[in-house]
């Protein structure tokens, strides 16, 4: 899994009203604004600082402490995270593993297994894997980098010069900047802004699940990264339309397994207007009743789950850039969205970051290539941006499709084989779809 929505509904902002007396940040006006401090904003914002351009990050949240923590798979994107950060920060990054003590191996593979008998279906081809914990991956990018905390977004303006453009937040004060790039997730304020309310909602599909992060008995939690089972992830797809997963979330304690951490769910098929209105304890026996159906370790870690245990619903959405009406204006190159701002996609292919990644790279490139010494040319700035949306809104559109895919026929057993997962693995080509 690389990115989940961390609610089902996007929360309006209050009415835009512009104080008189705003405050007014004082820093660079030829600066990139980055709105949201993700991993896509975060890495955007250590290459803009290698490059020796201006920025600054804001971010809704009042610090770095996060409401919800998952994991995420890192693979093809690793070049491009190793040209963002200093040397000295990327060097870093086996620290933020799910399990910092088990160096990643470059033959380590996401295993998919037949969830009714055990058997192996594929083992899929991949990059290098990193299974990183948000948390820590995000502290990790933080390294070095200033950001303003509790800054909620309200609206965007534009000079009419063609030169700036404007962040008004909720709070009365403003910034000014060359490009404002939206970097806020998948119920992203800055695409709101650029499509409209509407247009910009993330698309429910017909697929949801229940996401539980449980500790066990010493004896249970070795059990569950002991063999056959893989001791970081593994995932398996049943004959009855059902596709789960288990993997290590936290295992920073070797010599404590009653203190690690596993996440695992199992999805299933779900009307996409269906509105949950499940208890906690009815979502629980939920995923219970239905891993009855798998082997172990599923059925057995859902099993030792308490029935109490609080867990979070997770309908499956998405948000394709290339839709009609999903087209917006980057009023000559000076605003953008990158990452799950820009392409919000379903989870079981693990491509969220990574293209969140490639993302941040190549924005960071095209702010490169107009970029002298801050003074702004709105030519080159137009050309610049507008190449750079043309390849990510490409290459995002169809992941998304592409995962949204894969997600039908991880559902359907007797079309697995034909899954973009098994035929393709998780690699990206110069099309910047797998192959």
């Amino acid at each position: 899994m690389d990115s989940m929505d961390e609610s089902s509904t996007s929360v309006p902002p209050k009415p835009f009203a512009p104080a008189v007396e705003a405050t007014v940040d004082v820093g660079d006006p030829n600066k990139i604004i980055i709105i949201g401090a993700g991993p896509t904003g975060l890495a955007l914002a250590q290459g803009l600082k290698k490059a020796s351009i201006p920025y600054v990050v804001y971010e809704r949240n009042e610090n770095e402490n996060i409401k919800r923590n998952w994991s995420m798979g890192v693979h093809w994107a690793i070049p491009c995270l190793k040209e963002l950060l200093p040397e000295e920060v990327f060097a870093t990054i086996e620290r933020t593993q799910v399990d910092p003590h088990r160096s990643t191996s470059d033959t380590d593979r996401l295993t998919l297994l037949n969830g009714a008998t055990g058997e192996l279906i594929k083992s899929v081809d991949s990059s290098k894997f990193y299974r990183l914990r948000r948390d820590k991956f995000r502290k990790m990018l933080l390294t070095g980098l200033e950001i303003r905390w509790g800054k909620t977004l309200d609206q965007i303006t534009y000079s009419d010069d063609g030169l700036a453009a404007t962040t008004h937040f909720a709070d009365g004060t403003r910034d000014t900047g060359s490009i404002i790039v939206g970097t806020d997730g998948p119920h992203s304020r800055v695409r709101t802004l650029l499509v409209g309310e509407e247009k910009a909602k993330v698309e429910p599909t017909d697929f949801a699940t229940t996401m539980c992060f449980t500790k066990h008995t010493r004896e249970h939690a070795l059990f569950l990264r002991a063999p056959p089972h893989h001791p970081l992830y593994q995932t398996a797809a049943h004959p009855m339309g059902m596709f789960s997963w288990l993997s290590l979330h936290d295992g920073e304690d070797p010599d404590h397994p009653e203190d690690w951490t596993f996440y695992h769910y199992v999805s299933f098929k779900e009307p996409r207007d269906y509105e949950n209105k499940m208890t906690n304890a009815e979502l629980v026996a939920r995923q219970k009743e239905l891993a009855k159906h798998f082997v172990d370790p599923w059925k057995s870690v859902f099993e030792w789950m308490p029935d109490d245990h609080p867990v979070w619903y997770g309908k499956l959405r998405h948000w394709d850039p290339r839709d009609p009406g999903h087209q917006w204006d980057n009023q000559a190159g000076r605003v953008t969205i990158a990452g799950d701002a820009a392409h919000p996609m379903t989870f079981q292919r693990g491509q969220g970051l990574n293209h969140a990644l490639k993302d941040s790279l190549e924005l960071c490139k095209a702010v490169q290539k107009y970029w002298n010494d801050g003074a702004v040319s709105v030519q080159d700035r137009k050309e610049a941006l507008d190449a750079y949306e043309e390849e990510m809104i490409q290459r995002g559109g169809e992941e998304v499709r592409l995962s949204e895919g894969n997600s039908k026929t991880m559902h359907n057993f007797e079309k697995v084989m034909e899954s973009a997962t098994v035929k393709a693995g998780m690699h990206l080509t110069r099309q910047g779809i797998a192959s």
